[in-house]
């Protein structure tokens, strides 16, 4: 039976991203520690970046996708916000890379300095 609270939630709002989108898609889908759910909200794109997300989503199950009409930067993270089930949430911007290790080593901090937060 999969768990129904993963460790951590990536997030992360989409506008218009086509141009890198796929890179950082594909980033949090190489992580070393696999026990994430990817949410990712498309806010109204109007370029490729929703037929896009369409195809990975259909390829992997960690992420579920959200399609809807454009609200904004602020709206669309505070929405995933509400929807996310894991016990940590990583912050994902549409034109980044995230490191292969990423999640192993901030995990590790937030666990080892008892935090609440890092960034990075």
């Amino acid at each position: 039976m999969p768990n129904p609270s993963p460790l951590i939630t990536v997030a992360m709002p989409v506008y218009n991203g086509e141009k890198y989108l796929s890179d950082a898609v594909q980033s949090i889908l190489s992580k070393t520690i696999t026990d994430f759910e990817f949410l990712i909200i498309d806010d109204g794109s109007i370029d490729g970046s929703r037929e896009m997300l369409r195809v990975f989503a259909a390829r992997d199950s960690s992420i579920k996708l959200i399609e809807r009409n454009n609200r904004g930067f602020s709206d669309t993270v505070n929405e995933i916000a509400t929807l996310a089930m894991g016990r940590w949430f990583a912050r994902m911007d549409q034109d980044d890379i995230a490191l292969l290790n990423r999640f192993e080593r901030q995990i590790h901090w937030l666990t080892q300095e008892s935090a609440d937060i890092c960034g990075t």
